[in-house]
């Protein structure tokens, strides 16, 4: 697992709760987090190896790294091709911001429009040539971490609210990676998926107000306060409303979260960390 944050360490625990005999090793820039993923059964190491691993999954981001699609093509380097390789990428790729309908085919930004997609389609580009899968993860949450809690620390929010936002709790975002590793879905060819799209969403797109109606009427403790949003309208940037039925399909895969709604007020916000 490249990546000791919360999806990669989460993802790693899943692996040793389905395959109890198997080796999972969390690599990591730093020692940071270490101690919680020893915790969970997992290894870490600072730094790259020359090992080779059957399944190798990269969930770092793109901050911190001065040269991310190179990083990606370092990670596949360790995968010696006999299980599946996975890089999660962003759904922030697709070119849809109508606030339209979008899935795992649909338009991606072009190369040279935007920096920030030129690196992640770089890192896509690696994995899939050399036969690894892409999974593209809209916003992840848990109960203290997600947009919802940077729009509470602010209060008032430079952002229209009426913006559509898609979602994945962190559980369900390491499931269906842990899903694509395993290749055990209807999808797979003998145990495998080799150069394939994926896309990461729960049930409900949902916009930036609704999304905060939830958490205010779930009445979490923490997550108590106020959030206003100051723009009129979205000015041309509406969002997009993600599915993910092919992902679905192949895998065999359905969060368990199904929508912010249920986490925060039929969960109650109730998380495994």
């Amino acid at each position: 697992v490249g990546g000791g944050g919360v999806l990669g360490s989460k993802l790693g625990s899943l692996w040793l709760e389905a395959h109890p005999s198997a080796t999972v090793v969390g690599q990591t820039n730093t020692e940071n987090n270490h101690s919680s993923m020893r915790a969970l059964g997992i290894s870490p190491r600072v730094g790259p190896t020359s090992e080779k691993y059957a399944n190798v999954v990269f969930c770092a981001p793109p901050s911190g790294s001065a040269d991310y699609a190179g990083d990606v093509a370092r990670a596949v380097e360790m995968w010696d091709g006999t299980g599946n390789f996975v890089f999660t990428s962003s759904a922030g790729v697709y070119d849809v911001n109508d606030g339209g309908a979008c899935d795992e085919g649909g338009p991606v930004v072009a190369l040279g429009a935007s920096p920030r997609t030129d690196v992640l389609l770089k890192a896509e580009e690696n994995t899939l040539a050399a036969g690894g899968n892409v999974v593209r993860l809209v916003g992840l949450y848990h109960r203290t971490r997600g947009a919802h809690t940077f729009f509470l620390k602010q209060g008032q929010v430079a952002r229209w609210g009426g913006y559509v936002v898609n979602l994945i709790h962190y559980e369900d975002a390491a499931s269906l990676c842990a899903a694509v590793l395993a290749g055990s879905g209807p999808g797979a060819k003998d145990g495998l998926y080799r150069s394939e799209v994926f896309v990461g969403c729960d049930d409900r797109p949902v916009s930036f107000e609704d999304m905060m109606s939830s958490i205010a009427r779930a009445g979490l403790e923490g997550l108590e306060g106020e959030v206003s949003f100051t723009e009129e309208d979205g000015a041309g940037n509406l969002g997009k409303q993600m599915s993910n039925g092919k992902t679905r399909a192949m895998l065999g895969w359905a969060p368990k979260f199904t929508s912010v709604d249920q986490f925060f007020e039929g969960a109650r916000g109730e998380d495994w960390y």
